[in-house]
């Protein structure tokens, strides 16, 4: 589901497959929520992980969708 063996890509888009495919062609405010509850989930699963490499994941999928909500929540 997630692609993030190349830390480099720096948006949603290019690293969760689901947004890409299916949510992106939804409403803005679908988009919306989808963020913010793959928020919620990451800040969970961050807080359960303590291996290093999961966690710098986390953090990089944590901050492409606060980029991509903050894009969505300028648009409305």
């Amino acid at each position: 589901m997630f692609s993030l063996g190349n830390m480099f890509k720096n948006s949603l888009v290019q690293i969760d497959d689901l947004y890409r495919n299916i949510v992106s062609k939804l409403p803005t405010i679908a988009r919306s929520e989808y963020c913010k509850s793959l928020i919620h989930r990451t800040n969970e699963d961050l807080s359960c992980t303590k291996c290093r490499k999961k966690r710098r994941k986390l953090k990089k999928l944590l901050k492409v969708a606060r980029k991509e909500l903050k894009k969505l929540s300028s648009i409305f």
